[in-house]
């Protein structure tokens, strides 16, 4: 059972990390490396949240992130504003700007889940998809 629990695990790796692989080569014509297009997906799905969020949802330490969030910044894709009920806490919000540029995520992201899932049909996908949430839960 040991061999089968790493094997799992190696999948999950690899399958994860080629993808990432192949986004980042769909973002690189728009100046994008992994780090921010992950940032700019987590916002796409809850815009406003606090660094310390961030940090939690991305698994990445507070001094990253900050840095992270600069360049983000000075790219113009997002900006930090205060919170309205607490001052000490800056919110992440994504700019105008990605307007330009969620559409693009967005259908490089289907290119690629079609090209991941080439061969399969529509009710192995489904079936994946909720295995998937199972395990995720």
């Amino acid at each position: 059972m040991r061999d089968l629990d790493n094997r799992i695990g190696f999948l999950f790796h690899d399958v994860a990390r080629f993808r990432s692989i192949v986004y980042d080569h769909f973002m690189q014509p728009h100046g994008l490396t992994r780090a921010q297009w992950q940032v700019m997906g987590t916002l796409f799905r809850k815009d406003g949240l606090t660094q310390r969020e961030l940090c939690d949802r991305m698994d990445m330490g507070a001094v990253s992130m900050s840095g992270l969030i600069d360049r983000l910044e000075a790219q113009g894709w997002a900006e930090r504003r205060e919170d309205p009920e607490d001052r000490r806490v800056k919110r992440v919000w994504l700019t105008e700007r990605v307007l330009d540029i969620q559409d693009a995520m967005l259908r490089q992201a289907n290119e690629l889940n079609r090209m991941a899932l080439k061969g399969l049909n529509r009710e192995q996908i489904d079936m994946l998809v909720d295995m998937l949430k199972m395990v995720k839960a």
